[in-house]
């Protein structure tokens, strides 16, 4: 299976039947009336994705398409902690989906090794409301008071993760990164700040 089929069928898992499971188990779909949980991770995802600031009048002709009928009044009310609660468990879910590259013969320079482990992250930004749940890294400009820092370790090796993550935007990122994985002790790690040697 190439890459690519590998993303499709574990996003198409997560954004449907795990969706389903999330939702009740968070509590952001009670009794499924109009709104299924993989309806509403749909609707949000989809929607932003199209429109970054959509309306509740955008958010609604989201789900019509896929042939769910809500008012913009629907789409209001769940909009909750446990909605957001429910995001968050599906953020973790999809920061677990593994693909496996295609296996090569490395350079000959790093053979000696086990484990040749990268480290590298990305930061978005966030609404100054999340700043409690997402700290960013401060500053006086308003856009740094919240912030997401997503992190993968990747085994040059194996060209397989090691591990993922998602932290505060605070949280200098390195290979100690919380739920990031450890290199095989004595391996070496190259993170953001350049080669390292993991104790």
């Amino acid at each position: 299976m190439t890459s690519r089929a590998q993303v499709e069928t574990a996003m198409n898992h997560i954004l449907t039947q795990r969706a389903k499971v999330l939702a009740k188990e968070t509590g952001a779909i009670r009794r499924v009336r109009k709104f299924a949980g993989a309806d509403l991770l749909q609707t949000l995802v989809f929607g932003w994705m199209q429109h970054p600031d959509a309306s509740l009048e955008q958010l609604s002709s989201t789900a019509a398409i896929g042939a769910v009928q809500v008012s913009d009044t629907a789409v209001h009310k769940r909009f909750s902690k446990a909605c957001a609660t429910f995001l968050h468990a599906v953020l973790e879910e999809l920061l677990q989906v593994i693909v496996q590259a295609e296996i090569v013969k490395p350079p000959r320079v790093l053979r000696r090794f086990t484990a040749v482990v990268v480290e590298d992250s990305s930061t978005i930004t966030l609404p100054e409301d999340l700043a409690q749940l997402w700290r960013g890294c401060g500053g006086n400009q308003r856009h740094t008071a919240a912030a997401l820092k997503l992190h993968v370790r990747w085994d040059r090796l194996a060209r397989a993760p090691v591990g993922t993550s998602a932290d505060g935007g605070a949280l200098v990122g390195s290979p100690q990164s919380p739920g990031a994985g450890r290199a095989p002790r004595g391996e070496p790690v190259c993170g953001g700040s350049g080669l390292l040697q993991p104790a």
